[in-house]
Order: C-alpha cells, then structure tokens, then sequence
C-alpha cells in the first residue's frame, strides 16, 4: 500500500479537531503513510519509534495479565500521543496540537477510523529473502 492509497484516510483523521497529525506505521517500524503536515524524514522516526514503544508495551502486557493492549497513550507537556492498532501488523500513531484538547473526541475518531479501514491498512508480515547480502 502507498502513501498515495492511504493519505486521504489520514487527512480525515488530521481535520479532526485538536489532531497535528498521524502516521500509519507497520509493526516493524516502516511507515506507509502519513498526513501532509509531516515532513517524510520526520514521519520514519516516528514510525521507528511507534513501533519500539508498541512492542514495548505489548510485553508489558504480557507480563503483567493485561490480556492485550487497546491502545498506548503518552501525556507529554506540550501534546498527547496515541498509538492505536489500525489493521494487522500496522498501527495508528496520532499526535494532538496540545495537552489540552478532548483526548476522547480525538481517540473516538482514530479508533474509528482504524475500525473501518483496519483490512485496508493492514500491511502483510514482511519476510527475509532468499538472497543473501555480500560479505563486508
């Protein structure tokens, strides 16, 4: 899937009131898509970073009998973050234009958002290849 399948999807998610922006991240941390007002180079980290964080607190789960995470949220000074599944192997990372907005309006929408599309934004497990890469 391209950045150009799923940008449109976002963008709906983007004008919902209170959200800077959202990137659509595999769970290996590759980012097949995100919303306009990212840069591309910013978008990578984030997915890298999405992807570390979700794992993360999969694990937590784990350990501690959660039973499966719903979603992750960071409370950060200047914003909110959300990471939400968004289909299989992939997630929604969505970030807010402050602390101070309507986090529920907000997650409402992502949840929605991945409910609806999830088959479409869900990004095949990615395999090694056969090839074997030179010696260095």
């Amino acid at each position: 899937m391209s950045d150009k399948d799923i940008g449109w999807l976002l963008e709906r998610l983007e004008d919902t009131d209170g959200v800077a922006y959202a990137v659509l991240v595999a769970a290996d941390g590759m980012n097949p898509g995100y919303t306009p007002r990212l840069r591309r180079e910013q978008a990578e980290k984030i997915a890298a970073i999405s992807s570390t964080l979700w794992s993360a607190s999969r694990a937590f789960d784990r350990e501690t009998g959660g039973q499966g995470v719903r979603q992750f949220v960071m409370e950060s000074v200047g914003h909110i973050s959300l990471l939400i599944p968004a289909g299989e192997n992939t997630m929604l990372a969505v970030r807010t234009s402050s602390p101070h907005v309507d986090i529920g309006v907000i997650s409402e929408a992502a949840l929605r958002l991945a409910g609806s599309v999830g088959e479409q934004l869900g990004v095949k497990s990615r395999t090694a290849s056969s090839v074997e890469a030179p010696p260095a």
